[in-house]
């Protein structure tokens, strides 16, 4: 008989290479899949399907996509054994498929449409519906004739079918355990009355007044604990999740003829009176699948949550606004409700009442009361507050070749605050202005001037033995003054106030000046491989120019030379990699044209522009938050991100430069793996 494994074993050498030196093939009939992120000569994904015995391979060059109109290309490569459904690792250089190898995705499938695995291989038509945690859903495979061993995969219409996103939800469950979760399970609520902050580690939705129920949705089954009755059009709402199994946490609500929540109005709807304005507003997702979510951070259950709700208009996604609740609670005042809900953007969801939960008044005047003259002079601090920087011609171009006005700049920076405030909050800033556009002079300015509002946050640090007021930019107020002073871009330090010699990021700094584009991503993709090959969680952004930045989320207690001198080893091997692209040399007439690799950024007082901030070059480009897939986007400019097209990415992505907060990671075990990269190990 026909070895199917034979290939597989003729291109290894299992003495040089971490991957398993297969057994005879057992079938088993789990019909297990399993995708692995491999990191090769070029970034690919191999999407593996167990059968008889052997687990059958294609390489996947783009990666997956939920949108059924994406059109993939798959290559059919040599089976592999079952023992792979569990390698990860890297694949030392030399070796065939050298590079990182990741699990991206495992779990179980099922052959759908084709009766046998033989007459879908005949057809070329394998059809599949697949059970992983990024991988959802029907799938189709077909085999082309445009080159031997040529698939097209693509994703079938069904319930888990939208945009192009490359995973179900749009999130990581990371260890989320596979377990039901109750449907009786007892809901988390505010352990506490808080006050309005604009801490950007809370997030803050609208109170509803209404019955607090968990929904479910189990296949075909709905229905709501406590038990209610559903309506048809409620019923209707549950049953287009889009999932077949799911617990939400949300409020049953019927409005007034006011529009406002009412609780008669609500007795009148569930007791079986017709109520057009009956709808289920959801604010958290405890289940999704066989999934239980609550370990999860809050900002992930609620991403994926919105994934869930469509455009049904009986069961609505609750927003949120995220680090500052001024906005809110003054729209809140202004609709007559009574109160906001605070929450801790990383928080897990635990029954019962919870300190991760706030409930904050909307405070409001009752004339006549002990309390008038206080919420009068609240009113007017607000309007004060409002009011405090005072914009000054909003119709000067600062970008003469596109007309970009100086109001234009001031009006994406407004639209952009939410994702951009949380890397400003707490963090010295360096102004770079420029008051009359980019074509005009500019100056550096460390020192907050004389005569500035007496408003602004400012921080005294030391500098050349004397002490220098700095901005700290917390809030949308002091972001819009900074920017109507003319600085285009923004200069945070890589540490905050309070521990100035603690930098949160290390920052590896790619800067071409003279070379080519595709060097910079060339050595963007090994530095992303060897980060992540030494356990390292590294994050991507364009610069805003013409380079990229690679940061690596530190956890407290690192300093400045730590994250400099680990960088400096990185840069070097990288060096030693490519050595025809890449350099450490400091001085531009030294360089070659080659990229510099600027570690030298990891020291106290420089400064980095964080993700988002726009910058003072032609067509108004910003500093771009990228994923790491994205490189192998042919047509990746840094030009493409601009004041015009960033709002829309936000709308759609999110902050992808999230986990630049809230994923800090110890350098000490990437050290010693580093260590065995540079002995060859």
């Amino acid at each position: 008989m026909t070895d199917p494994l034979a290939d597989y074993r003729k291109k290894r050498d299992f003495r040089a290479t971490p991957e398993p030196d297969p057994a005879p093939p057992q079938p088993r009939g789990d019909s297990v899949f399993v995708v692995h992120r491999h990191e090769a000569r070029q970034l690919h994904y191999d999407l593996r399907l167990e059968r008889d015995g052997v687990l059958k391979s294609w390489a996947v060059p783009r990666g997956f996509s939920f949108d059924p109109a994406d059109k993939r290309l798959a290559v059919r490569t040599e089976d592999h054994p079952l023992e792979y459904e569990h390698f990860h690792g890297r694949i030392p250089k030399g070796q065939y498929g050298a590079g990182t190898m990741q699990i991206w995705d495992r779990g179980r499938y099922e052959l759908v449409k084709i009766p046998t695995w033989a007459e879908a291989m005949a057809r070329g038509e394998v059809k599949v519906v697949v059970y992983g945690r990024r991988l959802r859903g029907e799938w189709h495979m077909v085999r082309t004739q445009q080159a031997k061993n040529s698939w097209l995969l693509f994703k079938s219409k069904d319930l888990y079918a939208g945009h192009a996103r490359d995973s179900a939800l749009g999130i990581e469950l990371g260890t989320a355990p596979m377990a039901t979760v109750p449907v009786a399970t007892e809901p988390m609520r505010s352990g506490a009355v808080g006050e309005c902050t604009n801490d950007s580690a809370w997030l803050f939705e609208m109170e509803f007044a209404g019955l607090r129920t968990l929904a479910q949705k189990r296949g075909d089954a709905v229905g709501f604990a406590p038990h209610v009755p559903l309506p048809p059009p409620l019923r209707e709402g549950l049953a287009a999740l889009r999932c077949g199994d799911a617990v939400l946490d949300g409020v049953l609500v019927a409005l007034d003829a006011n529009g406002r929540p009412d609780h008669a109005a609500l007795a009148a709807a569930l007791a079986g009176a017709p109520s057009p304005s009956l709808a289920y507003y959801a604010f958290d997702l405890l289940q999704w699948e066989e999934f239980d979510l609550r370990g999860l951070p809050l900002l992930d259950r609620k991403a994926a949550l919105r994934t869930l709700v469509g455009a049904h208009p009986r069961v609505l996604f609750v927003d949120h606004v995220a680090g500052d609740a001024k906005a809110l609670l003054h729209a809140l005042r202004e609709a007559a409700l009574p109160a906001a809900i605070g929450k801790r953007a990383a928080s897990t969801y635990t029954s019962g009442a919870s300190a991760d939960w706030l409930r904050i008044d909307v405070p409001a005047a009752r004339p006549g009361s002990d309390d008038a003259a206080v919420a009068t002079a609240r009113a007017a601090a607000e309007r004060t507050a409002a009011a405090r920087w005072k914009p000054s011609n909003l119709d000067k171009v600062w970008w003469p070749a596109e007309g970009y006005t100086k109001g234009d700049l001031l009006a994406y920076y407004q639209s952009i605050a939410d994702v951009l405030l949380p890397h400003l909050r707490d963090r010295p800033l360096h102004l770079n202005r420029f008051p009359d556009g980019i074509d005009g002079k500019s100056f550096y300015q460390r020192e907050v001037k004389e005569g500035s509002p007496a408003w602004l946050r400012t921080a005294p640090i030391p500098h050349d033995g004397t002490i220098v007021p700095h901005h700290v930019v917390d809030d949308l107020d002091t972001l819009l003054h900074v920017v109507n002073l003319g600085s285009i871009d923004l200069h945070p330090w890589l540490s905050r106030v309070a521990t100035p010699d603690q930098p949160d990021w290390a920052v590896l700094d790619l800067d071409p000046k003279t070379a080519p584009w595709a060097h910079v991503v060339r050595i963007a993709r090994a530095a992303g491989r060897l980060l992540r090959g030494i356990g390292l969680r590294p994050l991507l952004k364009t610069s805003g120019k013409s380079g990229l930045h690679v940061f690596v989320p530190l956890r407290p207690g690192y300093s400045y030379d730590h994250g400099k001198l680990f960088l400096e080893a990185v840069a070097r091997v990288l060096v030693r990699e490519l050595p025809d692209i890449a350099t450490v040399e400091r001085m531009p007439d030294q360089r070659d044209g080659k990229v510099y690799l600027d570690f030298l950024q990891n020291r106290r007082s420089q400064t980095i522009v964080p993700p988002y901030s726009a910058r003072p070059v032609r067509g108004a480009s910003v500093s771009a938050p990228l994923q790491w897939d994205e490189l192998e986007d042919a047509t990746l400019t840094p030009q493409r991100f601009t004041i015009r097209s960033m709002p829309a990415r936000v709308a759609e992505h999110g902050d992808l430069f999230r986990k630049a907060l809230d994923d800090p990671q110890d350098l000490l075990p990437a050290i010693a793996a580093l260590e065995d990269v540079l002995r060859g190990r």
